[in-house]
């Protein structure tokens, strides 16, 4: 008979290490410029994107509208992975709380789900403006345009709410998450029992 070992599971506060990626002894902090200079670019190219369509009365048509959805979508993945990473760059620290860990990942898979949806929508908008050019302002009101971006930001959420209630009762037993981001994916490679 073999002997079995049954892996212990974590007690609160669970700390995680992100080790998916080495960052090289004094590299911190020019790896910290590149990331800080990235996540500024992106918030003023995107800053500036949805200040002229608000400015810009002319500019307040569906498309356009929909492109500011893709930027706030677009802040909330920058925000939710490059402060993180600037973090671990300054500080050499890997380890992430349980609560932070699973807010990160919320909010990263939310990103690339609300990004998808959004570009649905903005794929009908299309269609509708290809397929019905006449009755295209009859079809995509004010009110229709926002009930559907205001489903593709819902549909995004229940998704990725149904998603993570998996991780309901899940006994974890690693701490290390394979990644430079904590994913649902990577949080659930730890439990002691496959998850239902």
């Amino acid at each position: 008979m073999e002997n079995l070992t049954v892996p212990t599971p974590l007690k609160q506060p669970i700390m995680f290490e992100l080790v998916g990626f080495y960052v090289p002894p004094g590299s911190g902090p020019l790896l910290f410029c590149v990331t800080l200079f990235a996540y500024l670019l992106t918030l003023l190219t995107n800053g500036v994107v949805a200040g002229v369509i608000a400015l810009d009365k002319s500019l307040h048509r569906p498309m356009f509208i929909m492109i500011c959805h893709l930027v706030a979508c677009d802040l909330l993945g920058a925000t939710t992975m490059l402060p993180r990473l600037m973090v671990h760059f300054v500080t050499g620290n890997k380890k992430i709380s349980y609560g932070v860990a699973i807010a990160q990942a919320l909010c990263i898979h939310t990103y690339g789900t609300s990004m998808h949806t959004i570009l649905a929508v903005m794929a009908y908008d299309r269609y509708v403006a290809v397929c019905e050019p006449l009755r295209y302002t009859n079809i995509m009101t004010p009110a229709r345009l926002h009930t559907l971006c205001a489903l593709a930001w819902l549909v995004a959420l229940l998704a990725i709410g149904v998603l993570f209630a998996f991780h309901k009762d899940v006994q974890l037993c690693g701490n290390i998450i394979q990644g430079v981001y904590s994913s649902n994916r990577g949080i659930l490679d730890l439990p002691a029992a496959p998850p239902p």
